[in-house]
């Protein structure tokens, strides 16, 4: 899912008007029976899988770094399942923090252009009718404004903080130092001495005069070496691995609040 259009389909008027309504029954308590609790919009989506294109596999293709010289035919080719999402082809994901805070900000202005389009007057983050206002002392003034709350300093009212760890990307570049585009591509040098042995003339001269041959040996070394290309173990072929500190899911409840979005007694 284009993450530009899952921002659109969210929006936090919902929780502002719950919030609201619940600083609104300081003045006037609800009936018997009835609650109001504001919850934040569902945060998460589903997006397709980076790796395999929603596909659920990945098709690998070996590259050649020099262990195929001599081979005959085509790039030998790997099917395995896509290891970043798990063959599903789809990830869950919490939309961008940052993306969030503009959301947040549009709909809080809506938020209070509507009640202010209305008559009535701001008590901290909250709206009460014009025609309460007057009777409220600062005490209820301060109950209200409390019932409604504070934005989070940290997460402004999204509840969420993108991980440090991937950025807020949900994903990190694989570990392994072997890893080739998802290949491990392995080098193994070997070394090997030969021994020659041989007669020769060297020169010497015998006690009648002629030259005299000796017989030896000599030793060389002989280095060969092996390469070796396999899907790399780490990241199965997909070059990153999901962040091991969000699980692929970009952000965190946020620290300060709890997830919360509000600012609370311990985030003060």
């Amino acid at each position: 899912m284009n993450l530009s259009i899952a921002i659109l389909a969210v929006s936090f008027l919902p929780f502002f008007e719950a919030r609201n309504q619940v600083a609104n029954f300081v003045i006037d308590p609800p009936p018997e029976g009835k609650s109001v609790k504001p919850a934040l919009p569902n945060l998460t989506v589903t997006e397709t899988c980076p790796a395999c294109d929603g596909k659920g596999e990945l098709v690998l293709e070996e590259p050649d770094y020099g262990q195929a010289k001599g081979r005959l035919g085509p790039a030998k080719k790997t099917r395995k399942k896509c290891p970043l999402c798990a063959g599903r082809g789809k990830m869950q994901a919490f939309m961008n923090p940052s993306e969030l805070a503009l959301q947040v900000a549009s709909d809080r202005a809506a938020f209070a252009a509507e009640h202010q389009g209305r008559g009535e007057i701001a008590v901290g983050e909250a709206f009460v009718p014009n025609e309460k206002y007057d009777s409220l002392d600062k005490e209820r003034l301060k109950l209200v404004e409390a019932a409604f709350g504070h934005p989070c300093k940290k997460c402004n009212w999204t509840g969420l903080e993108p991980c440090r760890k991937c950025s807020g990307s949900g994903l990190v570049k694989c570990s392994n130092s072997d890893c080739k585009g998802g290949w491990a591509v392995v080098k193994t040098t070997t070394e090997s001495s030969v021994r020659k042995s041989g007669s020769s003339s060297n020169g010497i001269r015998s006690n009648n005069g002629g030259l005299r041959s000796r017989s030896g040996s000599r030793s060389t070394v002989r280095k060969e070496t092996k390469i070796n290309v396999s899907p790399c173990p780490v990241c199965g072929g997909a070059k990153q691995t999901v962040c091991p500190d969000c699980g692929g899911r970009r952000a965190h409840p946020c620290s300060k609040c709890n997830g919360l979005g509000i600012k609370t007694k311990g985030s003060l």
